[in-house]
């Protein structure tokens, strides 16, 4: 039986591994993936469940409007370093990705890695990233 995925459960993680460079990394792959299919300069994007944010931050390198959603705290302030530390804007919401606070179509491209899986039924969440994805948008899984 899968154990669930919880706030407490995400909080210790991202507080325990706040040293990204030390954790996981996806070496860009996801940033070189949406920018094969199209450039993103003044573009709104929207990674959720960001994590440390670090693909966003390498679409924001590209042009990109960056918004990360986690419900995280301790993911977020993970992001807003970083962005600091990089110098780059981001925008860190803080909110359910099953219900997210953004009007329908407001970005072009939605994203995310390692999220999917936490969710027993992740329909939901499929239709909510179509929802606030733009027509003619993508949205990348």
């Amino acid at each position: 039986m899968a154990r669930e995925s919880t706030l407490g459960h995400w909080e210790a993680y991202w507080r325990e591994h706040a040293a990204v460079e030390h954790t996981y990394s996806t070496g860009d792959r996801r940033v070189r993936e949406i920018l094969a299919d199209g450039g993103v300069a003044g573009a709104p994007v929207l990674e959720g469940g960001a994590g440390s944010g670090r693909d966003t931050l390498g679409l924001v390198r590209s042009g990109a409007i960056g918004v990360v959603l986690d419900y995280s705290p301790a993911s977020l302030a993970i992001v807003q370093r970083l962005a600091r530390e990089q110098g780059l804007p981001v925008h860190c919401v803080k909110a359910d990705a099953m219900a997210m606070p953004f009007r329908d179509g407001t970005f072009r491209v939605v994203f995310h890695q390692g999220l999917l899986e936490h969710f027993r039924d992740p329909m939901p969440l499929l239709r909510e990233n179509a929802r606030v994805t733009a027509r003619g948008g993508r949205v990348v899984v």
